[in-house]
């Protein structure tokens, strides 16, 4: 086993120095971009909590095979992930936002590095760092390695299961036993997302065998006996799953998050073109330079070269699957970028001198980074002048609505009490835009990339270390929970009334609240005494209040008012049982 090991790390990432260094540099940029962030902000949209309430439930009730939300609700996703992060939890003794995003940030590294030896294998060591990074910098890659989600642990078993296979397309790893490891990885991506863990796979391997009309190869990868170790990987979980799910699990799992969200949409239903503009908008930075490669690729069609064109069918496959599902977000087109990445990278590297339109529109893109590069250099000499670093947000201000005006408002103090690091670090991102566009103006697109890559430091600080604690706090129930804690004990009697998003209260606490359904009517006489608590969002506090005009003060008030914005909570004495 150990000489199989060596023989992977050398056919795949190389033995010698430069690969050594490479894989230490990309390491080092995944720790500075995702790992200081991962604790930064509080939970405060809808699928954190969701995920995090599963985990929990591993580490309370030890109940790993099958992880329940609030004890009893079946989870959406199967437990790869919560499996990750309660392992977490093990070796730190530590159960919060930091360790429970820990997996995601951890696969989206290894992905970087295995994307990195892919390149190099293929194209060369200079290909393969430029893969790597591009990747670790991009804008959706950077948000999933900083997430509470699963999207991330599926992107690396279908990456890996993917490179994997071409490994052995290829001829560099030879031993019976790796197609077993393929079989295994896919089966674990199907533990992490469900059929999509086989299903993504299993599209890009087929139609790549397809064009190639290897149809030995079809037969020999759907009739080898790696398949019955990734069905018992599958149908194990999903079979004991279904025995203690009964008929809940596989309307939730199978039905609900599966074929219904790809045939019906099941609530996210969007048109075909639907991903275009998101193509775009998550993978930038990078994407400044998409159009040119996508121009490029549909001119030259697909590549009789079996590396490119694997990467191309790739992402090709994935991005006309996912538009052609009915249920369509976003972050569902996280296992194309990877393809993406080293596509981009190699035709930056094969980049020659650009004739008269193609440098005309690289000075289009870079007169957009001048722009950016001028902006932020204003703000940096208004912030030395009016000594307040986010004096340019009164300039925008009257421009908005009274409730973004207010949310604007936390975000410019936000940015006053950094002070100093806030005006230094805007001062480099402007410097840096500067040299992007000088860089793309004279067609030097090497350059260009190098500084995108130091630019992804910068811009992360902004972005993750003040914009987005900024923007949890006025959503999270964080500060209200551990209020709530402190004036009501383990065990004490605790209810939630009303109809709003309550996993990040149920995580918060640590424990089950019971949901009282009851009609406002009759709970209005039961509130403000008693010997038990009830939580409830204001407005129904409110409407109380038109009932019995004489009700207490809440006990406590949440500064943060949910996932939609719309939803503060109030602590109330009662009597309810």
């Amino acid at each position: 086993m150990r000489d199989l090991t060596s023989k992977l790390k050398k056919s795949i990432f190389g033995g010698d120095a430069s690969s050594i260094s490479h894989n230490i540099l990309l390491v080092a940029l995944c720790g500075a971009l995702y790992f200081p962030y991962l604790g930064s902000t509080p939970f405060f949209d809808k699928g954190e909590p969701r995920e995090a309430l599963a985990v929990q439930d591993i580490v309370q009730r030890g109940e790993w095979l099958f992880p329940l939300k609030r004890a009893t609700a079946i989870p959406s996703k199967p437990p790869l992930f919560h499996w990750s992060a309660a392992l977490t939890y093990q070796v730190t003794g530590q159960l919060n936002e930091a360790t429970i995003r820990f997996p995601s940030a951890l696969y989206a590294t290894l992905g970087v590095v295995f994307v990195y030896g892919l390149g190099r294998k293929l194209f060369g060591a200079e290909v393969g760092l430029l893969g790597g990074t591009i990747l670790a910098t991009t804008m959706i890659y950077q948000n999933q390695a900083l997430s509470a989600r699963v999207d991330m642990t599926l992107c690396f078993f279908v990456t890996v299961s993917l490179i994997l296979f071409y490994a052995l397309y290829r001829g560099f790893l030879i031993h019976p036993l790796y197609y077993f490891a393929f079989y295994t990885l896919v089966g674990l991506g199907t533990l992490a997302k469900g059929p999509l863990g086989i299903v993504l796979p299993g599209l890009v391997i087929a139609l790549f065998l397809g064009i190639k009309k290897r149809w030995d190869l079809v037969i020999k990868f759907a009739f080898h006996p790696g398949v019955v170790l990734g069905l018992i990987l599958i149908l194990g979980w999903y079979g004991l799953a279904v025995t203690r799910g009964g008929e809940g699990f596989v309307h939730r799992q199978l039905l609900s998050e599966n074929l219904n969200r790809f045939f019906g949409g099941s609530g996210h239903s969007h048109p075909v073109y639907y991903y275009l503009p998101y193509l775009f908008s998550l993978g930038l930075p990078w994407s400044l330079l998409l159009p040119f490669l996508l121009w490029d690729s549909f001119r030259r069609g697909f590549a009789h070269n079996d590396d490119r064109l694997f990467l191309q069918v790739w992402f090709a496959a994935m991005l006309v699957f996912f538009s052609f599902s009915a249920g369509k977000r976003p972050v569902y087109l996280l296992p194309l970028y990877p393809a993406l990445s080293l596509l981009l990278a190699l035709w930056i590297h094969d980049h020659g001198v650009p004739d008269h339109t193609r440098r005309l529109l690289y000075r289009v893109v870079a007169a957009f980074a001048g722009i950016v590069g001028i902006v932020l250099l204003v703000i940096t000499f208004g912030a030395l002048w009016n000594h307040e670093p986010g004096w340019f947000f009164s300039l925008v201000a009257p421009l908005l609505k009274p409730k973004d005006r207010a949310n604007l408002e936390v975000v410019q103090n936000a940015l006053d009490s950094f002070g100093g690091v806030f005006t230094t670090v805007s001062f480099v991102a402007s410097a840096l835009w500067l040299c992007l566009s000088s860089s793309l103006w004279l067609g030097r697109l090497r350059a260009a990339a190098l500084i995108i890559v130091l630019n992804a430091v910068p811009v992360m600080f902004i972005s993750r270390g003040v914009l987005f604690p900024v923007i949890a706090a006025d959503k999270s129930y964080r500060e209200f929970m551990h209020e709530v804690n402190q004036r009501v004990g383990p065990g004490e009697r605790l209810f939630i009334y009303g109809d709003f998003n309550s996993d990040p209260v149920l995580y918060y606490r640590g424990e089950t609240i019971v949901v009282d359904e009851r009609s406002i009517e009759a709970v209005a006489p039961k509130i403000g005494a008693g010997n038990s608590f009830v939580i409830m969002t204001e407005p129904s506090w409110k409407m109380l209040r038109t009932l019995n005009a004489n009700l207490p003060a809440p006990l406590a008030r949440s500064a943060g008012k949910g996932p939609e914005g719309d939803a503060p909570l109030v602590l109330l004495q009662a009597e309810l049982s």
